[in-house]
């Protein structure tokens, strides 16, 4: 055996189980162990709905041999959109527009998910209504609270949702719980002030997280391609799940403090 050939067949053998097909817990197989991770891509077209250039991307990674690709901030609502050219997914929707996206995502064996989000407080103002697990008015960010009522209805928004992306023909979801938007905001401790069943012990804050999944895992008996979500570590200076959502307001809190006020 030459130099060469032992190289090829070395890399042939490392590379292996990158291809190997995958079981997941939920019961779903995927064709190798490559992902497209869940990016805001913003090529919606304004209402919600996804747009030619969307598809065409789409397809063209299912054509590159991926085991799953995921739309990233998909919404459930126009009202907390991320940015204007998220995807918005509800009982309003236009679901052939989006069996279009899912037919043409999920060639080659690819799987096409949705990733559900809500960007809460940092939802795009011009276009959307910023509200969090509590109210701020800090220089950068300003948002309302979000109510009791508003809270409870979440759940069923994202079990709707989620019940839309599998009759459009998408292959599963995954909750979007990190990167401080809305479910993370709820995790961190100090972006999450409220003191209901929502706020102050990690288990209050966790709450609606965990709300959140189970509207799904109630779904599990009519689709089980359900990807549960990923959070966070901890962040070093934060206890339990803070995360980028702390480090957006102590920025908005340090700005503050800079100009003379104090930020509580």
């Amino acid at each position: 055996m030459n130099a060469g050939v032992f190289v090829v067949e070395s890399l042939s053998q490392t590379r292996e189980p990158l291809f190997k097909p995958l079981r997941l817990p939920c019961g779903l197989t995927l064709n190798n162990r490559i992902a497209k991770s869940a990016m805001s891509d913003s090529l919606g077209d304004g209402t919600g709905h996804p747009t030619a250039a969307q598809i065409r991307l789409y397809q063209r990674w299912a054509e590159g041999g991926l085991a799953v690709s995921i739309i990233g901030e998909v919404q459930l609502t126009s009202g907390y959109a991320e940015n204007p050219g998220n995807l918005v997914l509800n009982e309003a929707s236009d679901l052939e527009r989006f069996r279009k996206l899912a037919q043409h995502g999920s060639e080659n064996g690819t799987g096409l998910w949705l990733q559900l989000g809500h960007a809460g407080a940092l939802a795009y103002a011009p276009t959307s209504n910023p509200k969090g697990p509590t109210a701020f008015n800090l220089q950068g960010l300003r948002c309302a609270e979000i109510t009791s009522e508003e809270i409870r209805q979440l759940p069923s928004q994202f079990a709707t949702t989620a019940r839309l992306a599998q009759k459009a023909g998408f292959g599963g979801v995954q909750i979007h719980a990190a990167h401080g938007f809305l479910l993370s905001q709820f995790l961190s401790p100090l972006f999450n002030k409220r003191t209901d069943g929502y706020g102050g012990a990690i288990a209050n804050r966790m709450r609606l997280l965990l709300e959140a999944i189970g509207s799904k895992v109630r779904l599990r008996q009519v689709w089980t391609r359900t990807l549960l979500p990923r959070t966070r570590k901890a962040s070093p200076c934060c206890d339990d799940q803070a995360s980028y959502a702390d480090r957006r307001l102590q920025d908005a809190c340090t700005g503050r403090r800079r100009g003379g006020k104090r930020c509580s």
